[in-house]
């Protein structure tokens, strides 16, 4: 697997935020709706730091910056663990899969 340039991983991240706003409204329990609300403020802050690098930069390899990767790693997978047999629209569950497991793909690559 290539590794992940900053611009590949800014752009990841901010699709899964929208994703999971999408996952939030659908949730139909407090703690559904927590365990989403956790990733996605995780996840902002990531973006946030994101927007911060240079645009000259953003062909560089893409490292985790908030928190440490194993850490965040553990979050999507505890999270995708939780979730996975939580009923929400097609159209949700379908990008919220392919997005958490890209992310989770290059987080374990870059944990080994």
């Amino acid at each position: 697997m290539s590794a992940m340039t900053i611009a590949q991983a800014a752009e990841l991240v901010w699709d899964l935020i929208q994703t999971l706003e999408d996952a939030y409204w659908e949730a139909s329990h407090c703690d559904d709706k927590d365990r989403v609300f956790n990733l996605m403020q995780l996840l902002n802050a990531e973006y946030m730091e994101l927007l911060k690098i240079s645009v000259q930069d953003h062909h560089y390899e893409y490292e985790v910056i908030t928190t440490s990767q194993a850490a965040l790693l553990q979050v999507v997978s505890d999270y995708l663990r939780v979730e996975a047999g939580r009923p929400r629209r097609h159209r949700t569950t379908a990008r919220l899969n392919a997005q958490l497991n890209k992310l989770t793909a290059h987080l374990a690559a870059g944990h080994q």
